[in-house]
């Protein structure tokens, strides 16, 4: 009898509670608009706003384009101003790295096509990669919070890119063959030399944006940092000098032209995926103090160019090396480094060679 009635008892409070339910939000009231953003088009801008947000974001995504253009750090749409955080260019679902995979030439009348100057007021986030705007010349930052999302791919025309004072983070730039990149003389993080990006002091290579088939790392340079060398397709070539001792992960990743890097005596650590989809780099000589190696190597999908890999260390310690294919032959020193190598999952042939 207690079970009937408790059974009983919860199907009147749940009937009370789906009656209260239709009676406080009859159907109808939930409106989709607290579901999905409103949109609208300010002054050749495209906004999308929450309910109930007092921010906003900005692009330039699917609206007709001008040849220069202003993002706001504020916008005013039916009586309320919302303030905008980020900015992102134009396929808001897109990143850089799918982008710039992009072979559609941009249409006539869009941004991509037509836009020469953007200027992007102070504490505006940019949060998308810029691919593809075939007349862009110049780029305003108004002193922004954060430029970290930054990244400029195949702006053929694009002149000049000014990191201002107090801006840790910095911009990525490939295949923009006429820009100069400065950063302010007082900025405490970072300094620009030959269009390439360093710390302040020197030691760490951030970003590589140079255009010469070979490139030689500075001797200052201790630090090679993670995606420095990223998708740069115009470098064959690279010498790392002796006082660097470490390559951050994906550092010369999607290198589509890369096939030679000499690896400096003092290196010790390899991130991981630093030489990830490089189908053109065939030998690897990894010195003596090289004792980790990241893993994924080589081509499109870790299918390798590598023909010969060269492992000078008495030891070898956290590698990862089954993405080396069969194919490839890796030469070793001693027999422990021949166990370790088997270890760490290659599963081609190993010759020992002292």
């Amino acid at each position: 009898m207690n079970k009937i009635l408790k059974k009983c008892w919860m199907y009147v409070f749940s009937m009370i509670a789906i009656t209260a339910f239709v009676v406080l939000f009859p159907i109808g009231t939930l409106d989709a608009k607290t579901a999905t953003p409103i949109e609208f088009v300010s002054n050749g801008v495209r906004y999308e706003v929450y309910v109930g947000s007092s921010s906003c974001n900005a692009s330039l995504y699917d609206v007709d384009g001008q040849e220069e253009v202003t993002i706001p750090n504020s916008v005013t749409y039916e009586g309320k101003t919302y303030k905008v955080t980020f900015f992102g260019w134009d396929d808001e679902y897109e990143n850089w790295w799918s982008e710039v995979k992009r072979e559609d030439t941009p249409k006539a009348g869009s941004y991509q096509a037509i836009l020469k100057k953007i200027t992007i007021e102070k504490g505006v986030i940019i949060s998308e990669p810029a691919c593809h705007y075939m007349n862009l010349e110049e780029i305003v930052f108004e002193d922004p919070s954060d430029i970290s999302g930054a990244v400029f791919y195949d702006c053929p025309k694009l002149k000049s890119l000014y990191i201002p004072k107090n801006v840790k983070s910095y911009p990525v730039v490939r295949e923009c063959p006429a820009v100069k990149i400065t950063a302010d003389a007082d900025n405490p993080y970072i300094k620009v030399i030959n269009n390439d990006i360093y710390s302040k002091n020197g030691k760490t290579l951030y970003s590589v944006a140079s255009t010469k088939s070979e490139y030689k790392v500075k001797k200052t340079v201790t630090k090679i940092a993670a995606n420095a060398f990223y998708r740069n397709d115009q470098i064959k070539s690279i010498v790392i000098t002796k006082n660097v001792k470490s390559i951050g992960a994906d550092a010369f990743r999607n290198m589509n032209n890369l096939t030679s890097v000499k690896i400096g005596k003092s290196v010790k650590k390899i991130g991981y995926g630093a030489f990830r989809q490089t189908p053109k780099l065939k030998t690897l000589t990894f010195p003596k103090n090289v004792k980790s190696l990241g893993g994924s190597f080589g081509g499109n999908t870790n299918s390798s160019a590598l023909k010969k890999v060269y492992i000078s260390a008495k030891s070898i310690k956290k590698c990862s090396l089954s993405s080396i294919p069969k194919t490839c032959k890796i030469y070793v020193k001693n027999r422990t480094v021949q166990k370790q190598v088997r270890k760490y999952g290659f599963k081609g042939k190993i010759i020992l060679k002292k």
